[in-house]
């Protein structure tokens, strides 16, 4: 086989790959492209920033909001993390007490 056949093959083995991972509706890995911002299931309602976030955005702003109040409350000493209130970061589902840690992450940064 010749450089040009090995080169050949290999652009079309990724082409193909490229194409069929389009051909599957914009998925990739079971994970909807970026951009489409995901539909929020938690923050539907109410006037908390990341409610109004999640209104303006989906879940992708939701998830900018909620990742800037976790730092704003690190940068006032307290420490929150993502799993401390979801138990699956993929379908954000909530822990027991998430909305007691939610209400005490919105008092201390002002939300």
């Amino acid at each position: 086989m010749t450089q040009f056949s090995r080169t050949t093959i290999l652009a079309s083995f990724l082409g193909a790959a490229v194409l069929g991972g389009a051909a599957l509706g914009g998925f990739t890995g079971g994970k909807a492209f970026a951009g489409d911002g995901g539909k929020c299931t938690i923050a539907t309602s109410g006037d908390s920033p990341t409610a109004k976030a999640c209104a303006k955005g989906g879940r992708a702003e939701a998830k900018k909001m909620m990742k800037q109040m976790v730092k704003q409350a690190k940068d006032k000493g307290q420490k929150f993390t993502c799993e401390g209130c979801h138990k699956d970061l993929d379908n954000y589902e909530l822990t027991k007490n998430s909305k007691e840690d939610f209400k005490k992450l919105e008092a201390l940064v002002g939300g």
